[in-house]
């Protein structure tokens, strides 16, 4: 997983996260999952190509971002609500973004990918020519979504493998 940082300790709650780095044109901006009290193991996190996840995304059947899905960076530019994610990103390396939160259903006639979180975060991404970014979803999703639209030659891994909880308990 290229963007992967390593493990890094949050000042705010001093909750430990795992941490990515996104390249885009504007500049490198950051982005983070932390453990929750349960479901570690059942959340994944799947580093994903920018242009073949948002074929995925454009193919949702029940999207209500259909129009948003369709646009282009040009589009997504204009809107905004973009720039509430432009602002989030703006804390950098100290303050990282949550990552979007996405399903992948693998028993779908038709492959998609929907979201539950994240959508400007995403657009804001793709906009600023984000080759790739990572997504969090279900482990049940994920493998599906890593055959989809993951990155070339990497893998998913749970947030309980990013985020061991020895580690969360070392850092408080």
């Amino acid at each position: 997983m290229e963007s992967y940082l390593g493990l890094q300790a949050r000042a705010l709650n001093g909750q430990c996260a795992a941490l990515f780095r996104v390249r885009t044109s504007v500049a490198d901006v950051y982005m983070s999952v932390s453990r929750s009290n349960y479901g570690n193991d059942e959340r994944a996190v799947v580093e994903v190509d920018c242009a073949r996840f948002l074929r995925l995304w454009r193919a949702d059947p029940r999207s209500e971002h259909t129009g948003l899905a369709d646009g282009n960076p040009q589009i997504w530019r204009a809107d905004p609500r973009l720039e509430l994610a432009a602002e989030g990103f703006s804390f950098g390396e100290e303050d990282p973004v949550p990552l979007a939160e996405v399903s992948c259903p693998a028993s779908a006639a038709v492959p998609y990918v929907a979201f539950t979180d994240g959508v400007m975060r995403t657009l804001w991404l793709a906009a600023y020519s984000a080759k790739s970014f990572p997504v969090e979803c279900g482990v049940k999703d994920a493998e599906a979504l890593q055959r989809l639209a993951g990155t070339p030659g990497s893998r998913w891994f749970s947030v309980a493998e990013l985020v061991p909880p020895q580690a969360a308990r070392a850092r408080e």
